[in-house]
């Protein structure tokens, strides 16, 4: 019994020991010379919502690695030098209006004007409240414009009568919809790609449900509540205008300088990938039927169609809960 207890009392010991050197050597990490964030910013976005405190959660419970000292600083938000639940505790109260601010101040933000700062790790340019500039932000590291997704688009949901609109207000585009049913609700993953404005060139993704008795004529479509927010991520390849942009959201999109030049010859050019992570396979499984129904893209800069197909193994692919899929 007593060679027992001192073996038990070795193995307490080091455990210990490792635990305080693992600690020391937390204390002593030292933030980059340009180090800046947002409080309670996991995922470097400058937006602070559930998408933060879902990649906390990952990392505390092992699932994803936070690397970047910067996010993890960020995301200790208590201050307790760990990032854990009770992290991402306080940012679900802060995303809820329970809280208005946490232990952990913003740190280095530049202020450019009232209340719109700059971020000079990530490059970000937003307002102190995640909404950017009437709902678009600007990732001046990437010379990106994107919408955040918070501001008052998504109260507006979605009418095919938007398409039309567009081309009339210099943004002609390709698109394609893809419709499928779910859980009773009819669904729908929209893709755009082409100008936007006389001087951008970029690519949308949105996400949109709606009751499932909603006549099949109807073109309306809502946003999707945030616990359907998918993890996203595109590529946009068009000559010198190509970017990358990610987020867990309901509408990913990105916009970099682009001179508007003959629609119809330039826009069929342009290639996307994107990437959906799904968080429930039932979704996913059903959007796949829905990706594999698509048979045109719809140019709203003639009002003509022309042949398209996603074919499994060419152009999408199934990685586990993940979905790659390549349009052109």
């Amino acid at each position: 019994m007593t060679t027992l207890k001192r073996i038990l009392s070795a193995l307490m010991a080091a455990v210990l020991a490792f635990s305080i050197a693992g600690l020391n050597v937390a204390a002593e990490e030292k933030l980059p010379s340009n180090a800046a964030y947002v409080a309670g910013d996991a995922d470097g976005d400058a937006i602070i919502n559930s998408a933060d405190a879902l990649r906390i959660i990952y990392h505390s419970s092992g699932s994803y690695e936070m690397t970047d000292v910067v996010r993890r600083t960020a995301s200790d938000v208590d201050k307790s030098g760990e990032v854990n639940s009770t992290d991402a505790l306080y940012i679900l109260y802060h995303a809820t209006g329970k809280i208005d601010s946490f232990p952990r101040d913003d740190y280095n933000l530049q202020t450019i004007a009232g209340n719109i700062t700059y971020d000079p790790y990530t490059g970000c340019v937003i307002d102190n409240e995640g909404l950017g500039l009437v709902g678009f932000a600007y990732d001046a590291k990437y010379n990106v414009f994107y919408a955040t997704g918070a501001g008052w688009q998504r109260t507006m949901g979605y009418t095919e009568l938007y398409d039309r609109l567009a081309a009339v207000a210099f943004m002609p585009l390709d698109t394609i919809r893809i419709k499928f049913n779910y859980a009773g609700m009819q669904w729908m993953v929209q893709l755009w790609k082409g100008y936007y404005g006389l001087v951008l060139a970029g690519c949308e993704t949105g996400f949109y449900n709606r009751p499932g008795d909603t006549p099949e004529n109807h073109t309306t479509y809502n946003v999707v509540s945030e616990e359907y927010h998918q993890e996203m991520s595109c590529r946009f390849h068009y000559g010198l205008s190509s970017f990358n942009r990610y987020s867990k959201t309901w509408w990913l999109t990105g916009f970099s300088p682009a001179a508007q030049v003959s629609p119809a010859t330039t826009i069929p050019m342009m290639r996307v990938e994107n990437t959906i992570n799904f968080t429930d396979i039932g979704l996913m499984n059903a959007f796949i039927e829905g990706l594999e129904g698509v048979d045109h893209i719809f140019q709203n800069y003639d009002g003509k169609t022309r042949p398209f197909y996603f074919e499994r193994g060419v152009n999408y692919r199934v990685t586990g809960t993940s979905v790659w899929f390549e349009w052109q």
